[in-house]
């Protein structure tokens, strides 16, 4: 029996997707699980300011006593090089070989797509976690409620549910990190606004309705916000067989993706900075674009194309219940070490 012992430091929902399949594995008997739950502060003023909160979305994890394996959820491709040093496998969620110190090149690997998913049953780890650091979630999407089967005949809709973020909420943020977010906000914009214009009824899109954005793009807002509560978004995703998301925050890959993925839908995507494992790829499991003109061409390829949006969910479909579902993530980092070790 594989013993895993989770060392946490947080309840982020950014490590969700981790406990899910942890404790998924531990039902089915195939690890026995434990964890001890910390009480620290995470702030680091010694990092940039994106990075100085990081370890919330960090996660230690002991297997068989003795290996020593760190999972790296933040949206950013820079690793914890300390963290790095004390452990013998490091799994990152913004996986950049370029950017990774030729030290650390043998140790990190690709964690995978990242979405929020949480048990269906009461579980023991999850109540603990509860009491020691509380839950800011006013929706917990279940491991059964966030994934679905290809497309079976649904009329071809596209689908683009999105936010922007405030650039300068933050006194501590520089420049250059200012200035990603107004590309971010700009690009999201434009493409609702184009998606719009072309597809007029076959299109459902716009931004949540937080605060700055209504100060800043009414003209993009959602038509109706309660569309984007997580609970009314899981039921259109299976109405809407083209989904369409950018980059995320740091460059990331933003969790729609992984989502996407999960209810197997025909995906439209700004290029990836990011490896997910697997050879998850343009035109097999998403069309990429630069810009909001070929992101409305290539959203109009798979609304024209029935075999091509047909071929991709299916791929989406192979590819979570292979690399993402939550039990099979986790098995695919312990595979990785244990084979190491027997090798």
């Amino acid at each position: 029996m594989i013993t895993c012992k989770l060392i946490c430091g947080s309840n982020s929902s950014h490590l969700s997707q981790l406990f899910q399949g942890f404790t998924s594995l531990n039902r089915s008997q195939e690890i026995l699980l434990s964890q001890e739950c910390l009480k620290q502060d995470h702030s680091d003023p010694t990092k940039p300011q994106h990075l100085k909160d990081a370890k919330r979305t960090h996660l230690l994890v002991i297997v068989n006593d003795k290996l020593k394996l760190y999972y790296d959820c933040h949206d950013s491709h820079e690793i914890d090089e300390h963290a790095a040093s004390d452990v013998d496998y490091y799994f990152k969620r913004s996986y950049k070989p370029s950017t990774i110190a030729k030290p650390f090149k043998k140790k990190v690997f690709p964690l995978g797509l990242n979405y929020a998913v949480y048990p269906a049953e009461i579980d023991p780890l999850e109540q603990e976690r509860l009491a020691t650091y509380g839950d800011t979630q006013t929706f917990r999407p279940t491991v059964l409620a966030t994934h679905g089967l290809p497309d079976s005949g649904t009329e071809p809709r596209a689908l683009f549910i999105t936010r922007v973020w405030e650039p300068s909420d933050n006194p501590e943020r520089p420049p250059e990190k200012i200035a990603e977010r107004q590309q971010l906000n700009e690009t999201r914009v434009a493409c609702i606004e184009r998606l719009r214009r072309e597809f007029g009824g076959r299109f459902l899109g716009g931004l949540v309705h937080t605060d700055y954005a209504i100060a800043s793009y009414e003209h993009a807002l959602l038509p109706n916000n309660d569309i984007s509560e997580k609970e009314n978004y899981f039921k259109l995703l299976l109405l809407y067989p083209v989904c369409i998301t950018t980059t995320g925050l740091h460059g990331s890959i933003g969790w729609k993706m992984g989502e996407y993925v999960a209810f197997s839908r025909a995906i439209v995507s700004q290029k990836l900075n990011h490896q997910a494992p697997g050879a998850f790829s343009r035109n097999r499991h998403y069309l990429d674009f630069e810009d909001p003109d070929r992101c409305v061409e290539q959203v109009d390829k798979l609304l024209s194309d029935t075999a091509l949006r047909k071929r991709i969910m299916k791929n989406n479909f192979r590819y979570y219940n292979t690399y993402l579902r939550p039990d099979l993530l986790i098995k695919r980092t312990l595979k990785i070490a244990l084979t190491s070790i027997k090798s």
